[in-house]
């Protein structure tokens, strides 16, 4: 109820400051203040300045083509298509609300574009003013979501943090005591993986943000860097766990309850790291070089991280709760440089969004310009709409489909309100009492996720529809003409774009899934490592996209036994191989990059189509390396063992043991 009084208002407050300065079309502004607003005001304000920017650079775009091309349709056609198509590319490679500045930018330049052809020399004014009232729009409803009771992202994004970790705390003292059951441990840490790509997206608001936490940004990136790596890292521990069942061997007993002792306690990050050089003490105390021995220690080096992981993160919650809480100087240096990770970003399904929005766009002008409909000039505009609007969903037809249901909806109200109800009515306040009813009714459900596609697009083709002058007048023919070509563009961005865009979400499945088996192919077939946290931001990313879908489409034969988190602990491996590799004796090294080969060969055949299991041969080629480095002193090659039993485990978890000889 708050949030809906508070975009009404700033909705009638950005359409009284339109009418008093006389602009040309005032509910533009009130349609941005409700399109702008969010629940947490710093995300009002991130969105407010993507925007800002998005609409200044569609109206420059605007300026140019225009005047230039105005004597060509045709081609200024094409050009504006373009714009359009070329910004919608680029928006989608970029999941944050930055995307929204190229969005924008596509969209703005063909609402200010297309209806200027009949006044060229006017296109400066006329970009002016829609930049004005979009800014009057985003600035009102920025201003009254951050004074009136505003609800701070720092708050929400600390409530985040804080329960992800204690989730992840409760994952461990699961994982070591061996309590809960495969399935519904890798149930619960699926939706860690979504919750740490939702918290991600959370804390792009954060320098927006009017709480103390603001402060804190670098804090945070450095914690997001510490969840990323525990989802993968806990992950290896319990399958290492699985593979030793109950571990008896004392001193690893002992060092496990020391960690379930640390974790209860806490997980202070002094005792932390003197945990982390007991485990890695023991690692490199390796017996023989047994199966069992193996696991151990690559149990035992799992550990050590995780605990590194746990620890540093609880330090960097503490310093989040308390500014003044200490960190040392190593965690501290890494708050300051924690970098931005990429996200996952799929550049050929981007180019294919583009292209079937600009194809949208000129099939509508050529209804426009062949059949010379002066009120059609409103389906390009709402072509480019709405084929940005949703091309961020696997399908976006049935997304276009409601929405062009919703706005015709609409349509009923806007009339009695057009016909009956605003011809009635005399001066500002009688407008805004008229007006209140539906919109403080429709703005109840646009926080909700569920149901805010269905009131947005009720709210705007209400207030479009009314189109709200400082002086009214009812025009039948114009209302129909005019709703009638934003449904032609509707029908044209449907049917483009289910004949080039669509797939189901199996496809979509298919697709992230090929993707991830192409990176950890290249990865496997490289020679050097990455950032670990780097690598594992867009696996993490991608297995939050990725798990949702492959629940809902498991039925699917060939993505029956599809295990997503497998393919991130197989990839987090192969980056501590790749790691140690360097330091490796030249046999060792040679026999390495056999193993790595093979994996590579395994993950590309997988993403070209093939769904036989790794063979043999690969198997024999872990195992030759094994031999090698299980020989190697294990101070220099504790780090590549771990990381080809991890590889081992993940590939052949029902394989016989592993023997460290073998028979002459």
């Amino acid at each position: 109820m708050l949030f809906s009084a508070n975009s009404f208002a700033a909705a009638m407050l950005a359409l009284y400051i339109g009418f008093a300065l006389g602009l040309p079309r005032p509910y533009w502004a009130m349609t941005t203040a409700y399109i702008v607003s969010q629940p947490l005001a710093g995300a009002v304000r991130s969105k407010a300045v993507y925007r800002v920017l998005g609409t200044i650079l569609g109206a420059a775009a605007a300026v140019a083509l225009v005047p230039n091309l105005v004597n060509a349709p045709w081609l200024l056609s094409l050009a504006l298509a373009l714009w359009v198509g070329g910004c919608l590319t680029i928006s989608l490679l970029d999941r944050t609300p930055r995307s929204y500045v190229m969005m924008l930018a596509g969209y703005t330049a063909a609402i200010i574009g297309f209806p200027s052809v009949s006044q060229p020399g006017a296109i400066f004014d006329v970009a002016a003013s829609r930049v004005i009232e979009i800014g009057l729009g985003i600035l009102c409803a920025t201003m009254v979501h951050s004074l009136v009771f505003p609800r701070p992202v720092g708050r929400v994004l600390k409530t985040r943090l804080a329960n992800w970790l204690g989730e992840a705390d409760r994952w461990a003292l699961d994982v070591l005591r061996e309590e809960a059951d495969p399935a519904t441990i890798a149930r619960d840490r699926r939706h860690l993986a979504a919750a740490a790509s939702e918290i991600r997206m959370l804390a792009v608001h954060l320098p927006f943000d009017t709480s103390r936490l603001r402060e804190t940004t670098g804090v945070v990136r450095a914690l997001q860097e510490r969840m990323l790596l525990l989802i993968p890292l806990l992950s290896g521990l319990g399958d290492r766990m699985e593979a030793l069942r109950d571990v008896r061997e004392p001193r690893v007993r002992e060092a496990l309850n020391a960690v379930i002792g640390w974790i209860e306690a806490g997980a202070p990050r002094e005792a932390g790291l003197d945990l982390v050089d007991e485990l890695r003490t023991l690692a490199a105390l390796r017996s023989d070089a047994n199966w069992s021995s193996l696991l151990v220690e690559s149990l035992l080096v799992r550990l050590s991280e995780a605990v590194r992981a746990l620890a540093e993160g609880h330090a960097l919650m503490a310093r989040i709760d308390d500014p003044d809480a200490p960190l040392s100087s190593a965690l501290d240096a890494a708050t300051r440089e924690s970098a931005r990770h990429r996200m996952h970003a799929d550049l050929p399904l981007a180019l294919l969004s583009g292209g079937a929005a600009a194809i949208a766009v000129m099939l509508s002008c050529a209804a426009w310009i062949q059949f010379g409909w002066g009120d059609g000039i409103a389906a390009p505009v709402m072509a480019a709409v709405f084929c940005c609007f949703f091309a961020a969903l696997d399908d976006p037809v049935p997304a276009i489909k409601d929405f062009g249901l919703f706005s015709l909806l609409s349509l009923p109200l806007a009339a009695l309100y057009m016909f009956a109800i605003l011809p009635a009515i005399d001066g500002f306040p009688m407008l805004v009492a008229a007006m209140g009813p539906p919109l403080l009714f429709l703005g109840l459900y646009i926080p909700d996720p569920r149901r805010m596609g269905a009131a947005l697009a009720v709210l705007m083709g209400f207030c479009n529809a009314l189109a709200l002058q400082e002086t009214f007048s009812a025009d039948f023919a114009g209302f129909l003409n005019g709703n009638l070509g934003q449904f032609v563009g509707l029908l044209l961005a449907i049917t483009v774009t289910a004949a080039l865009r669509s797939m189901g979400t199996d496809a979509s499945a298919r697709r992230l899934l090929t993707r991830t088996w192409r990176n950890l192919a290249r990865l496997a077939r490289a020679r050097q490592a990455p950032e670990p946290a780097a690598f594992a931001a867009v696996l993490v990313d991608r297995l939050g996209i990725l798990t949702p879908k492959l629940a809902e489409v498991g039925h699917a034969h060939d993505l029956v036994g599809v295990d997503a988190l497998r393919d991130l602990r197989v990839g987090m491996n192969l980056v501590a191989v790749q790691a140690a590799r360097p330091d490796l004796p030249r046999d060792g090294k040679a026999h390495v990059d056999a193993a790595l080969d093979g994996v590579g060969d395994h993950f590309a055949a997988l993403a070209a189509g093939a769904r036989a299991a790794p063979g043999a041969e690969l198997l024999a080629r872990i195992d030759t390396a094994l031999r090698d480095l299980a020989e190697a002193p294990a101070a220099s090659a504790v780090q590549g063992v771990s990381g080809l039993v991890g590889l081992r485990r993940n590939l052949f978890p029902k394989a016989p043991a592993f023997v460290p000889e073998v028979a002459r």
